[in-house]
């Protein structure tokens, strides 16, 4: 057994208890939590002394891509303090494997969730043909039945999916249990709404309020920096406020879907050319402490695509800089707008994708959420109890409550005061084994 004691509790149920509490740790489980005068420490506990510290659940990234082996470093995640990852897009095989080593101790790191490929009812992007499977529309209920045989956690949908058969998909996929994400394009955000899908991810979203001119229509033939400009030639110039963006809200909030804005995606190409997005500390290599940390290719590639996105802003005109600023203030209100309108909001990152490091990326998702107008303590909801209720898994992670699966953090400094504190972590239980973020990322340099 293991006894937490004394700690100033954030239980990730948007709740912070006054008094100093014990959690007490019985295997993978948590046993029982109360004040600290009431609960006593079980004979033979190991004691974790948490005075003066905070302690919330295990964050949950909701949108991570395990990639490759060369670029998959589980326990970046935990000494991030990411307790659990949904993979929104991977063939089976891979993301099987990767469970398993987890799993069976071989390796630390997060519990990995997954869906499987990424659901394309026409021709997919040739380079994310990885993580893709093109089906047949007529075939939707048969493809969600062998991907649930298989065992994911739910179905990714991705651009090129029209709104009949994502309706099809969705009720298939929650006749077998399962929630629906989607990467929406040819179904626009109102229409994955009614189709029934849980989560839509990234502010790609809010592409259906691209004016007349601005509309792609084939954008898997894009590449993803082709894509990912697309927002940024027409978002300075909408109303985040119009009547347009307020049905957009309401459609999304009278279905349930939650949105996975994934802000630090976006944040790199304002970041690029200057702007204050925020703190770019982590993002920027020539800045961040934790490169030197990093496994190399990690690092390499945080460096080399930072340099490509300077490349690519070098020619910019202040009119240009000026439209950028705008569009990302942009984004800002229209996320901060959703929650504040009832919306929910999930906290993910897409890493490994555009120099988002895996498990630590996600602090900086926080602090953008904060900056779109989320509390501290809703922003930690984000993170940790809306996901899980979201996968449908509430009684089994994302609080800290007897019964829950001991996956928590001890922070050195109060993340309510600051968001930015959720990065001073002490230590980082999983499953209730106890890792230093220091000797994690040790084993990673070596």
């Amino acid at each position: 057994m293991i006894a937490v004691v004394g700690g100033t509790l954030i239980d990730g149920t948007g709740r912070r208890q006054a008094e100093p509490v014990n959690v007490v740790i019985d295997g993978d489980r948590v046993a029982g939590v109360g004040p600290a005068a009431a609960m006593p420490v079980p004979p033979g506990a190991t004691v974790i002394d948490a005075r003066g510290r905070f302690l919330t659940p295990g964050l949950v990234d909701m949108h991570v891509h395990v990639y490759t082996p060369d670029k998959w470093h589980p326990e970046l995640f935990l000494a991030a303090g990411v307790t659990t990852v949904l993979d929104l897009g991977g063939q089976l095989h891979d993301v099987a494997a990767y469970r398993r080593v987890i799993e069976s101790g071989a390796r630390p790191g997060p519990r990995i969730l997954f869906t499987g490929p990424m659901l394309e009812e026409g021709d997919p992007y040739p380079g994310f043909a990885g993580f893709c499977r093109r089906f047949d529309a007529e075939r939707t209920e048969a493809e969600v039945d062998a991907l649930a045989d298989a065992g994911v956690d739910g179905i990714k949908l991705y651009v090129t999916v029209r709104p009949e058969t994502a309706r099809r998909a969705c009720a298939r996929a929650h006749a077998r249990g399962l929630p629906v994400f989607m990467h929406q394009h040819a179904t626009s955000g109102v229409e994955a709404a009614l189709a029934g899908v849980d989560s839509v991810e990234h502010v790609n979203v809010f592409g259906q309020l691209a004016p007349a001119g601005f509309h792609l229509a084939e954008p898997a033939k894009l590449s993803p920096f082709e894509y990912g400009g697309w927002l940024w030639r027409w978002l300075d110039a909408l109303d985040p406020r119009s009547d347009a963006v307020r049905r957009l809200y309401d459609g999304l909030i009278k279905a349930g879907t939650a949105l996975d804005p994934t802000l630090v995606l976006y944040a790199a190409r304002p970041g690029a050319i200057g702007d204050d997005v925020g703190d770019t500390s982590m993002d920027d290599p020539e800045r961040t402490r934790l490169l030197p940390r990093l496994p190399a290719p990690v690092a390499k590639d945080l460096v080399e695509r930072w340099a490509e996105r300077r490349r690519a802003a070098l020619d910019a005109s202040e009119r240009a800089k000026h439209r950028m600023r705008r569009a990302w203030d942009n984004i800002l209100t229209l996320v901060g707008g959703f929650q504040r309108a009832g919306g929910i909001v999930l906290a993910g990152t897409d890493c490994p994708n555009v120099a988002i490091v895996s498990g630590f990326s996600l602090h900086r998702e926080l602090e953008l959420l904060v900056r779109a107008g989320l509390s501290p303590m809703e922003a930690i909801v984000a993170a940790t109890r809306r996901p899980a209720e979201r996968l449908g898994k509430q009684d089994v992670f994302g609080t800290i409550a007897p019964g829950r699966a001991a996956d928590l953090l001890v922070l050195t400094a109060d993340p309510l005061a600051d968001i930015r504190n959720i990065r001073r972590i002490e230590r980082v239980m999983a499953r209730g084994v106890v890792f230093e973020p220091g000797t994690l990322l040790a084993g990673l340099s070596r």
